[in-house]
């Protein structure tokens, strides 16, 4: 039914907006959405203006209707094609807000009191200004600035540091902050097998498996990766069992919220689908691999730590990488609680919007590209704890 709406509704607004752009101004205050998965590469850059790869901005345009999963009726939803995303959401077939597609052109023609991105960026906030949105609406240069250092990887090592603290004998996980290549090669004779990441990189990308020596193609893309961005993350090999995340949401006044755990796979270390499914079945899952208790423990010590200090600031969804590795000390699993800090919006996120009750049946919620992306949802029929 919705969709009907939209359809009747939208060539209604581009007549406007063609013929009559002042009957399209609203009285009213609006939220706009935008969904900005070159998030990473914006921050990896550090500037307002970058090329974007033609797969991403295919991506961009192809799930740009994503944010009326998790918006409210009336909210305003930037697209680069409002056509396509009418008829995208329409095939997605999922519980929606009544939200309304603009492009960046009708943008001078809205009264905005909220911007909420996939993730706040250099050249996301300059896009907008670009379109006519005024300052006073976007935020700082300094606090962009704040939101790529919470964003480097190095900010892993405190994180570790503090969650582990009294919980040594049930996690793992351990990371060097390597500012030349002389520090590489010392960490790969101390842990034999390494995983070098760059400080700020897409996910997926930026992340290279290093087992007993340096190829002279990887010798290359440390040196490089160290002369722009002044180092790389190295942390020693675990036998990973399992990936998952856990979700927050930040108020910017040391209020932390806990929105869920994602159950995710990936493809390397690119990401390739999430499992939608109650909480309580997510939670209970894990629990085949680690204490529940354990779970509920490292929450509780994540809420506390982005209540304090430079996160506390922040405002919006935070998201935590994790995983289950395998024991190399004895029997059973061990927790790697912080794998990596996302301070965006996650696909975690997006699959927590949907609350199925325990007797539905589990989901996986996966990109497919065909002729373009499409955000795709199949019934899983397997035992849950065995398909995670």
């Amino acid at each position: 039914m919705l969709c009907k709406i939209y359809f009747v509704l939208f060539p209604v607004c581009i007549i406007f907006r063609i013929f009559a752009p002042k009957y399209f101004k609203v009285s009213s205050k609006v939220k706009l959405h935008i969904f900005n998965p070159e998030h990473d590469m914006a921050l990896a850059h550090g500037g307002t203006h970058f090329t974007l790869p033609h797969a991403v901005q295919e991506f961009r345009m192809s799930l740009g209707f994503m944010p009326a999963l998790w918006a409210d009726d009336g909210d305003f939803v930037l697209v680069d094609d409002v056509l396509f995303a009418v008829k995208a959401l329409a095939q997605c077939r999922k519980p929606h807000a009544e939200v309304v597609f603009v492009s960046k052109h009708d943008l001078r023609q809205l009264d905005l009191t909220c911007i909420d991105p996939w993730g706040w960026d250099r050249a996301v906030r300059q896009t907008l200004l670009d379109a006519g949105v005024g300052a006073s609406v976007l935020p700082s240069d300094e606090y962009l600035a704040c939101i790529r250092g919470l964003s480097d990887r190095r900010r892993t090592s405190d994180a570790l540091e503090f969650i582990r603290t009294g919980l040594e004998g049930v996690t793992c996980g351990e990371c060097l902050f390597c500012a030349s290549s002389v520090e590489v090669e010392a960490a790969l004779r101390r842990f034999g097998k390494i995983v070098v990441k760059a400080p700020w990189s897409s996910s997926g990308r930026g992340v290279k498996y290093v087992d007993g020596g340096f190829s002279v193609p990887m010798a290359g893309w440390i040196a490089n990766t160290i002369a722009r961005q002044g180092g790389v993350m190295v942390e020693p090999y675990y036998k990973k069992v399992k990936d998952f995340a856990l979700e927050f949401y930040s108020d910017g006044n040391g209020n932390i919220e806990y929105c869920g755990a994602s159950v995710f796979k990936t493809d390397k270390s690119s990401y390739s689908g999430n499992l939608i499914a109650a909480e309580e079945e997510k939670l209970s899952a894990l629990s085949e691999f680690l204490p529940a208790s354990l779970l509920f423990d490292v929450i509780q010590k994540f809420k506390d730590y982005f209540s304090e200090g430079s996160f506390r600031r922040y405002t919006g969804p935070l998201g935590v990488d994790m995983m289950v590795v395998t024991n190399d000390g004895g029997r059973g699993f061990l927790l790697h609680p912080c794998v990596e800090i996302n301070v965006r919006r996650t696909m975690g996120h997006v699959a927590n919007v949907f609350k199925p009750a325990l007797t539905a049946p589990v989901q996986f919620m996966h990109i497919v590209h065909d002729v373009n992306y499409r955000l795709k949802f199949d019934n899983l029929e397997n035992n849950f704890v065995k398909v995670i």
